[in-house]
């Protein structure tokens, strides 16, 4: 059984199909500038935490009802908020994946769930994963 995320709430005998987070090679720029400063009065040191708090903050999860992306916001090591933008399958017009700039060459992709509103998972490494659970309840 998959950890649920903190914040998410499922409904009774809800399950959780694919939980993830962004692929830390989409984090590739902050990581380059903070190992490239680094030399310089550790100033890189603020780069990579800002790189390991991104990917750290936000989750995906796909159950078997909704999609949902969960983003907590921190100050320093306590938990302020967090927020949920969820949508039912049924109400899903359509999902796509986007791949930009260096993620051609990295492998990681932005998919994107719309409907009225739109959910982006961003840096998705598995995205064809992902894209088969959701094609099941699009049918």
């Amino acid at each position: 059984m998959m950890e649920k995320p903190y914040g998410l709430r499922l409904e009774k005998d809800e399950k959780i199909l694919w939980i993830g987070k962004r692929s830390l090679r989409s984090l590739w720029l902050p990581f380059f500038i903070g190992f490239i400063t680094l030399p310089l009065y550790g100033m890189g040191i603020i780069f990579i935490v800002y790189a390991i708090a991104k990917w750290l903050k936000t989750d995906y999860v796909i159950t078997d009802r909704k999609v949902a992306k969960v983003t907590r916001h921190y100050a320093f090591v306590y938990l302020l908020s967090y927020d949920i933008k969820e949508v039912k399958h049924e109400n899903v017009r359509s999902v796509y994946s986007v791949q930009k700039g260096m993620g051609s060459r990295l492998r990681y992709w932005d998919l994107i769930i719309e409907n009225e509103k739109k959910i982006v998972f961003n840096g998705i490494g598995d995205v064809e994963e992902v894209k088969k659970i959701m094609e099941k309840f699009r049918s």
